[in-house]
């Protein structure tokens, strides 16, 4: 998830075994679900102490482990000391709901369910009685509601209707806004009652298919936008709502200000094309196949793998926008090349290759995006893949991973390492110091309580996300941001390093390290490293990413380890951070 404006609070991922306590229908097609009992308040399971339930944002989510109709759960997990092992055969029944209200003094917490004809959850939920009872998980974060904007926006459909409701019910008065939202029917408009300074609008969605209306995007083109700083909130079916991320952005409001998310997508329509096929299919492997797979499937695997085609072709075409373009209506070569500023003739290729891919799918005239295609029209999709961003550019430096692999230096024509290419490049630094802002966030609060930090009376800061880093672990003390080049650093009880040794060799690993441990008593360190390479696929692309970029392997905890005690530390800790995800979450500490 990118960074927010919303402040973020980190909470532990508890699984809990909650009973349905009431059941009321609030609209024809909205069913609200209270949940209660012992385990939302603080005590141990599996011998790890459990928190107490804490609901404090308005788009909070729990994960609902929901029991089938017939039939029995699988396995659900195993808890663990901040987060939740989940069994992956439990988590086809999970389902994310947010959490209309939370009442402390009477346990319990509520949430809306949306009646669908179909779907895991709205049957349960259209079944349970007082007394069911469910597992829930979460929320493992809450977003504060942004109070130093000037104007609030919310738009959503009927999926985003709890969120929102919530929001205009706890917004305090003075709060200045505008509501847009998209029900199915007049019955399944809500009376919210709000102190704040709210304008809402109501769009009745009628006879259109849930998830195929414009009504929710032509109301936001509408709008003029007020003077000052606006937060927009945007939530509903993922392809629909697309076009509005690009509209807000496109306004010139700040990313960390603008959250579009998709809480569904609708189904893919039934078609007579096949998923994307290539010659592959028609070739007769020469060697045996294992047991468990047909010489055919093993050939067509491992022809996908060799395709260069389709992480170019996503890149290029989230770059140029044209998922968000089309999921928008513009739907012909000529539009789409008018758009994008891009000669339709040079532009042809690639809608075919997107057509190929499975992405496109040419209609009446008209091209439409697939459901594959919808996903990179997202918000997710557009921060990790769009070539603008220039540290998504550098994933295309693993063509010269050959180069590297034998002369043990990053390509000739780049002629410097990636660290000075940072230094030289403004943007490319700030385009790494944003990406591990949005990873650090889930570990600011149980860094900052860190032994070591909390005891400091001083602190140094060094790496990416330096600047965030210092915020969170201020708190009234000082806190020095000495440039890690430099070779001597002001005297600090502890320093933390963020990112600091990647792409370093050992000499210049070495001399960073002790210069950190000769200014302060201990260091803490957060850094990536090649342990999961081998189980993990992208773990291994980030590796060997890292070597190719700079011509120095990322190196494993143990080599981390053997590489603090050569500077000088005379012991060592790990501690894992917050949920132990992400490449960040493993903290290291060096005691000189």
């Amino acid at each position: 998830m990118p960074r927010t404006s919303r402040p973020l609070r980190i909470h532990p991922i508890v699984l809990r075994r909650v009973q349905v306590v009431d059941v009321v229908d609030v609209s024809p097609n909205l069913r609200r679900i209270t949940l209660g009992g012992p385990d939302l308040s603080a005590g141990e399971v599996d011998g790890v102490a459990r928190p107490a339930f804490v609901s404090e944002g308005f788009d909070d989510h729990v994960k609902l482990v929901v029991p089938p109709a017939e039939g029995e759960l699988p396995r659900i997990g195993r808890q663990e000391e901040r987060r939740f092992a989940w069994n992956p055969e439990v988590l086809a029944y999970t389902r994310d709901y947010t959490v209309r209200s939370w009442d402390p003094s009477a346990g319990t917490f509520a949430i809306d369910v949306v009646r669908h004809d179909h779907g895991l959850a709205s049957a349960w939920a259209y079944r349970a009685r007082p007394g069911d009872e469910i597992h829930v998980a979460g929320p493992k974060s809450c977003a504060l509601r942004n109070d130093e904007a000037d104007h609030h926006l919310l738009v959503g459909d009927e999926t985003a209707l709890p969120a929102i409701a919530r929001w205009l019910e706890e917004a305090p008065a003075g709060t200045r806004g505008r509501v847009v939202v998209e029900v199915p029917t007049e019955a399944d408009r809500l009376d919210v009652p709000t102190a704040a300074d709210v304008e809402v609008t109501w769009l009745v969605r009628g006879d259109v298919a849930p998830g195929t209306s414009r009504r929710l995007v032509d109301a936001v083109r509408s709008l003029e936008l007020p003077a000052g700083r606006v937060y927009a909130w945007v939530a509903g079916e993922a392809m629909t709502i697309a076009p509005i991320r690009r509209h807000l952005r496109d306004l010139g409001l700040p990313k960390e200000d603008v959250e579009v998310v998709g809480y569904w997508r609708r189904p893919a329509e039934a078609t007579t094309r096949t998923a994307p096929a290539d010659d592959a299919e028609r070739l007769t492997p020469a060697v045996p196949a294992e047991e468990d797979e047909s010489p055919l499937e093993l050939l067509h695997e491992v022809h996908e793998m060799t395709e260069l085609l389709p992480p170019v072709v996503t890149r290029v075409a989230v770059t140029l926008g044209i998922p968000a373009l089309v999921a928008d209506g513009c739907a012909s070569l000529a539009a789409l090349a008018d758009k994008t500023g891009v000669d339709a003739a040079r532009l042809a290729p690639l809608l075919d290759a997107m057509t190929a891919l499975g992405l496109l799918e040419p209609g009446r005239g008209a091209l439409a995006l697939t459901a594959r295609g919808g996903v990179l029209a997202e918000t997710d999709a557009v921060d990790e893949l769009s070539l603008d961003n220039p540290a998504n550019r550098e994933a295309l430096a693993l063509v010269d991973l050959l180069d590297v692999l034998t002369t043990g230096r990053p390509p000739a024509r780049v002629g410097e390492t990636w660290r000075v290419r940072r230094a030289a490049d403004p943007a490319l630094d700030r385009a790494h110091h944003e990406r591990a802002e949005d990873e650090l966030q889930y570990v600011l609060e149980p860094l900052a309580e860190l032994a070591p930090v909390k005891a400091a009376g001083s602190l140094a800061v060094v790496g990416d996300g330096a600047g965030l880093v210092a915020e969170a672990v201020a708190r009234g003390r000082t806190v020095h941001l000495p440039g890690a080049a430099e070779t001597q650093w002001p005297a600090a009880d502890c320093a933390v390093l963020v990112g600091t040794l990647e792409g370093r060799d050992d000499a210049e690993a070495l001399a960073l390290l002790r210069t950190a441990l000769a200014g302060s008593r201990d260091v803490v360190l957060l850094e990536r490293t090649s342990d999961k390479a081998a189980v993990d696929d992208h773990a291994a692309e980030r590796a060997l990413l890292s070597l190719t970029l700079s011509g120095t392997p990322m190196r494993s905890s143990a080599d981390l380890d053997d590489l603090i005690r050569r500077a000088g530390a005379t012991g060592l800790d790990h501690v894992v951070l917050g949920w132990g995800f992400g490449g960040l979450s493993r903290a290291t500490l060096a005691h000189g």
